[in-house]
């Protein structure tokens, strides 16, 4: 047979071979371009990814709230983040670290994985020997997502420690400035002017607010006698005045003097039947956001607790 008839004869078998080849290399070039990007995409949570995640905007409650957490157990980690050329391994011009993160007790776990199914940002972490997880908010989260909507409904930190560590922040952030050397400290106004507890009672989001800061730093109790109390602190002169607005919006009532102790805190404590009312009925309002993590697992567990002590009887406590 000639060699073109043995061309022919096999022509149906060349073009098979041709066509699995092709097939092949098409595959392989796709798994090489796709397969990155799809890594990149479950690994990283990109901007387009948070859109579609997030089935709605964080509304004022929650940020209000989230704030008022913040204030009571968060800090705005802000300092220097020293840089190394890559080959010397010399030092080189330090950049800034911005965070904003908070420790709490592991058993407050669902708390932190709240904040971050309803931001779509955030990273939580273990703590090594230690009974605590964090929360971790980078810069990349703060500028693109929770500082954008804390202008939006016009929120403010409240604890005069938060107050300077945010204006620190927004100093570096809308300044640009890149290097800690060019951190100008003096031009940071350390004297943060003292507001008095009315003007705390008249913020439109103080009420969520203050259920964020309970959070935090508020305490539902019940003593070996059989007594209730509702109780909340915070240290420094400054934050009696927010202690003050504590109790007007709670308990309805001014507050009695209250002494710091040794430690410099100011701390309310509520007892009476009538304030324990008020208690039960400002954190089981609708109109209020709903306690979060293990917060609302000790106050349902306080209102259970109520219900079941005579001296308690006359109080209207809600089912949970």
């Amino acid at each position: 047979m000639s060699l073109w008839g043995v061309f022919t004869s096999y022509t149906p078998l060349i073009y098979i071979f041709f066509l699995f080849n092709i097939l092949i290399f098409y595959n392989n070039y796709i798994l090489y371009k796709v397969s990155p990007i799809c890594d990149y995409l479950s690994n990283k949570k990109t901007d387009i990814i948070n859109l579609i995640l997030r089935k709605t905007e964080p509304d004022k409650k929650f940020m209000s709230m989230f704030v008022g957490f913040m204030d009571g157990d968060g800090y705005f980690d802000i300092g220097e983040q020293k840089q190394y050329k890559k080959k010397t391994r010399l030092p080189a011009k330090s950049t800034i670290r911005i965070r904003l993160a908070s420790n709490v007790h592991s058993r407050d776990l669902s708390l932190l994985k709240h904040f971050i199914d309803v931001l779509s940002v955030g990273k939580i972490s273990e703590m090594n020997n230690r009974n605590q997880v964090r929360i971790i908010f980078f810069k990349e989260d703060l500028v693109k997502i929770i500082i954008p909507l804390i202008n939006k409904y016009n929120l403010e930190f409240l604890t005069k420690e938060r107050k300077y560590q945010y204006k620190l922040l927004k100093h570096i952030l809308d300044n640009n400035i890149i290097h800690w050397d060019n951190v100008n400290l003096d031009k940071i106004d350390t004297d943060l002017n003292i507001s008095y507890f009315n003007y705390y009672v008249n913020l439109d989001f103080i009420q969520d607010w203050i259920v964020g800061f309970t959070i935090a730093e508020g305490s539902f109790i019940i003593k070996n006698n059989g007594s209730a109390s509702f109780q909340i602190r915070q240290t420094g002169i400054e934050a009696y005045e927010i202690i003050k607005a504590i109790c007007i919006i709670i308990a309805k009532k001014n507050v009695n003097i209250i002494k710091p102790d040794n430690s410099n805190s100011y701390q309310l404590t509520l007892t009476s039947r009538k304030d324990l009312q008020n208690v039960i009925n400002f954190f089981s309002s609708p109109l209020n956001i709903e306690l979060k993590g293990y917060k609302l697992i000790q106050y349902k567990n306080w209102l259970k607790k109520i219900i079941k002590l005579k001296r308690y009887q006359e109080l209207n406590i809600p089912d949970y």
